[in-house]
């Protein structure tokens, strides 16, 4: 039994929907599991097929573009209506994007450039165009401000690989062994050196186990490549309780919860795939059986309810890390002082290629 989608374009560039069909043959794991009921950018559907469905009869619904029009609202309302849930599809939808600079200049403004002024007019008496158009509105929104969503997938626009991991994670589709027991009872310092008994937050306790890489025996913390496992072991209650009070913690662990949330759930470092719900409790979807959702065990839950809370409260917390934080290039004040062109040689190997121009 598949699941029923819907996409819907607002005000957009259709760039989110393009990046998706770049996926091409990578789209063969999920279409199985998908029945697409309105996708008017690839498929003919019309949008009384979508009026005339049952009202939350669909689960998932993908919203491109940000609400401009008049019938943006109206086409937003309908999603809404007939969507168990919203996914906002691309920084547009997010957060306004590049149509959401339209907002610095009252409409009467934007329309008299539009219309009137732009240089490529060819017409000796230009004029806004009424037929056939729906109608600006005086602002632009995002769609959040006017409908609850459940999913934000940002990007202008979004990679394909972020929009096939959103898929992943909304299906339950983990390419992971999840296996019985957890990394720890492979770890070589569990009992004498282990690393939360050092205030370092590891996750093995709930991570399974068969990684041949043994990072915590050479003083680097388990961060969950390996995916959830299916039981945890004792030292799942020390990570509790540290994942519990989080507040004070400091930078190095901080950037180990953003990168262990993305390996466990198996989304890249590079993508964003925000759930407004606990992303550990996901939605039971009946699909083929190998994509079903299987169940975290409660402390894995609980240990993850607690690295989302602190991410949703504390908003400070992308200021501790960045990709230069990652860089083994020497750096100094991280300042410009000039600008180089191709033809005036090569950076050197050693230095941050910021400061040299």
């Amino acid at each position: 039994m598949s699941i029923k989608v819907a996409f819907m374009q607002l005000s957009d560039c259709w760039g989110c929907h393009q990046t998706l069909l770049n996926a091409h043959l990578g789209l063969l794991d999920y279409l199985p599991a998908l029945e697409i009921v309105y996708w008017p950018a690839v498929v003919d559907f019309k949008l009384d097929s979508l009026k005339s469905r049952d009202d939350r009869e669909i689960l998932l619904g993908f919203v491109e573009g940000c609400i401009r029009t008049n019938a943006d609202y109206e086409n937003t309302k309908l999603m809404r209506k007939k969507c168990r849930s919203i996914i906002a599809f691309g920084t547009c939808t997010c957060h306004g994007g590049v149509f959401g600079l339209a907002n610095q200049w009252q409409k009467c403004n934007l329309v008299n450039r539009k219309f009137f002024e732009v240089e490529s007019i060819v017409n000796e008496e230009p004029k806004e165009p009424t037929k056939n158009v729906p109608g600006f509105r005086d602002r632009v929104i995002n769609l959040d401000e006017f409908i609850q969503v459940d999913f934000y997938l940002p990007g202008c626009p979004p990679r394909t690989e972020q929009i096939l991991a959103g898929f992943e994670v909304l299906l339950g589709y983990k390419r992971f062994p999840k296996n019985e027991r957890p990394f720890c009872y492979d770890c070589g310092i569990r009992y004498k050196d282990c690393l939360l008994n050092k205030d370092i937050m590891c996750f093995g306790s709930i991570t399974s186990n068969g990684c041949s890489l043994k990072c915590p025996e050479k003083g680097i913390p388990c961060v969950g490549c390996r995916g959830p496992s299916r039981s945890a072991s004792d030292e799942a209650i020390k990570l509790n309780k540290m994942t519990s009070n989080i507040s004070q913690i400091d930078p190095y662990n901080r950037k180990n919860i953003f990168i262990f949330l993305a390996l466990f759930l198996h989304i890249p470092l590079m993508a964003g795939f925000d759930w407004v719900k606990d992303i550990l409790r996901q939605i039971k979807l009946k699909g083929r059986p190998e994509m079903t959702v299987g169940t975290y065990i409660p402390i894995t839950e609980e240990i993850g309810s607690n690295l989302l809370r602190f991410l949703r409260y504390y908003t400070d917390f992308y200021k501790a890390s960045n990709v230069c934080d990652t860089c083994l290039r020497i750096r100094g004040r991280l300042q410009m002082t000039e600008v180089k062109r191709d033809y005036e040689g090569l950076p050197n190997v050693d230095d941050c290629l910021i400061e040299q121009g």
